[in-house]
């Protein structure tokens, strides 16, 4: 009986212990299924793998043990996470830069100890959370200049450059670091580099070049207002710098003296140069593009370098042409003077003695009983002692002109005073075949004693009319230059040799036969005129001859 009704017990139990076996299968291949379509994988088919064999397989304990080895896996990532993590804090503390995490409201997230440094006030102790335009820049909201602004906005990065903070100066540069679920930024870096030393040594330079360019404009001022010529040269003699002077002086612009040879320009200095020599106040004739003779004085000096360098000379140079005719002229007006005394005793001392002698020849002459012989040898003496008397006479007029008395100076026309003095010298014109050219414009009126210009007139062309000697041509003329009068009277003789133009204007100097003036004629002449102001020049005539220049101040512009 018992056996009887322990057998149904134990198929009950059986039914029901495969009742739940086959639901735990079921969980088992569901479960399975579902992992295999979350790794993407197809679900198994019954087809595939049976109950039985899916058992046999143990699937959880696979899925334990590959999650056991993700575990691992995952626990192996965690831990080189947290060494990345630590080696990142590191150099974010550690960088030469500083660093700060900014959020959208402009609140710190976090700082490196670099920021804290250049930007935080020591005091301060918490950072977190505060403004950064309050803690970094002092201020009580972000400027329109803040690069963070723009990268909230636009989403990119940004860059200010020369930002100045707490007396310092920073480059700082924002880049966007998180994003919100919209895609908007909301959270930035913003990477802080200082360039208070570079800045300050930049303004240091500016301030240094400002200076050496405030010292050359006022050291090229300074040149250009010299009156003197100056010519910088490197050592192969090329001119590199020429002041405003230096063209006046030589007639030439910038572009024709910059970048040429010294010995085109100068060639007399340039061989002094090329001698080992450094001229001081040497002069030297120089010819203008023009063709105006000028005399220049110049010196030189080795500009400064280092001890066994050479780069260059600075060269100035003046014009001494007026200064030397104005010596010339001083030094002949003195001797003139002196002349002029010396002469006038001569005349005196003279003038009787030789009046009794031409007297008492005349009175011999008259005599009836003289004797061929006799009578030609007292003219003899009659004339000689004529010409000598005509000698004392200039030799007066020379005295009297030199003394400067019984002068009348008024304004007057040089022209009428020209043709006042023309039919005086007709007769000899006429007798040499020689031709009067005239050529007289319009002049303003000279302030000089009208006898005094006439004979100045007179001698001009005796002088040329004794040049020539017979069958020739003298041109007079009158202009003017500037605000001076010129009178020019010009020959076609044999002209004045070079060496002799700087002496024709002294007393008794003379280059024609004896018998053919004293000398005194041109000294006369350069007495009067240098002492109304003006000035006499020798220049060689159209013809070849002689022309002499005289230059009087008009009353305008005396």
């Amino acid at each position: 009986m018992a056996e009887k009704h322990q057998k149904p017990r134990r198929d009950e139990r059986l039914a029901a212990l495969a009742t739940d076996n086959q639901r735990l299968i079921a969980y088992i291949r569901d479960k399975t299924n579902h992992l295999l379509q979350v790794m993407g994988t197809a679900p198994l088919q019954y087809d595939e793998l049976d109950d039985q064999t899916l058992i046999d397989l143990d699937p959880i304990g696979i899925i334990a043990d590959s999650f056991a080895q993700v575990l691992d896996f995952l626990n192996q990532n965690v831990n080189e996470l947290q060494q990345a993590k630590d080696e990142l804090e590191a150099i974010f503390d550690a960088t030469g830069v500083g660093i700060s995490i900014i959020d959208y409201d402009f609140k710190v997230q976090r700082c490196n100890e670099k920021q804290r440094q250049v930007l935080v006030d020591p005091n301060q102790q918490e950072i977190i959370g505060c403004g950064c335009y309050e803690i970094y820049c002092g201020k009580e909201s972000p400027g329109l200049d803040c690069p963070a602004l723009e990268t909230f906005a636009t989403g990119r990065p940004a860059l200010a450059r020369d930002v100045k903070k707490k007396e310092k100066y920073f480059n700082v540069i924002t880049t966007p670091f998180a994003k919100a679920e919209d895609g908007t930024v909301s959270q930035v870096i913003e990477v802080t580099l200082d360039i208070t030393e570079k800045k300050h040594a930049e303004l240091a330079e500016q301030q240094q070049r400002q200076f050496y360019l405030q010292e050359k404009n006022t050291l090229a001022t300074v040149i250009e207002s010299l009156s003197e010529g100056l010519l910088v040269i490197d050592p192969e003699g090329t001119i590199t710098t020429c002041n405003r002077a230096a063209g006046k002086i030589t007639g030439r612009s910038e572009a024709e003296i910059v970048n040429r040879s010294l010995d085109r320009l100068f060639p007399p200095l340039a061989e002094l140069l090329a001698a080992g020599r450094e001229p001081a106040g040497t002069e030297f004739p120089y010819r203008t593009p023009a063709g105006e003779e000028r005399l220049l004085a110049a010196g030189t000096n080795r500009m400064p370098a280092p001890e066994g360098e050479f780069i260059g000379r600075v060269i100035t140079f003046r014009d001494v042409t007026e200064e030397k005719k104005k010596a010339q002229m001083l030094f002949r007006a003195e001797k003139l003077a002196a002349i002029g005394q010396l002469s006038a005793g001569v005349a005196h001392e003279l003038n009787t003695p030789l009046a009794s002698i031409l007297g008492f020849a005349r009175l011999l002459l008259k005599d009836e009983n003289l004797t061929g012989g006799q009578r030609e040898r007292l003219e003899i003496i009659a004339e000689q002692t004529q010409r000598s008397s005509t000698i004392i006479k200039a030799l007066l007029s020379f005295a009297r002109n030199s003394s400067h008395t019984g002068r009348d100076r008024r304004s007057c026309d040089l022209n009428v005073i020209v043709e006042r003095a023309i039919p005086l010298l007709t007769t000899d014109l006429e007798k040499r075949r020689i031709e009067l050219e005239l050529e007289l414009q319009p002049l303003p009126p000279v302030i000089a004693d009208p006898g005094e210009l006439e004979q100045v007139v007179i001698n001009l062309v005796l002088n040329g009319m004794q040049a020539i000697g017979q069958d020739g041509r003298i041109g007079i003329s009158t202009t003017t230059r500037g605000q001076k009068v010129l009178l020019q009277v010009e020959d076609n003789g044999p002209g004045i040799a070079a060496e002799n133009r700087s002496r024709i204007f002294d007393p008794f100097f003379s280059t024609k036969p004896v018998g053919e003036g004293t000398g005194l004629g041109l000294s006369i002449c350069a007495g009067i005129i240098d002492d109304l102001g003006g000035s006499i020049e020798v220049a060689a005539s159209r013809d070849g001859g002689a022309a002499l220049l005289v230059f009087l101040p008009g009353e305008t512009g005396g």
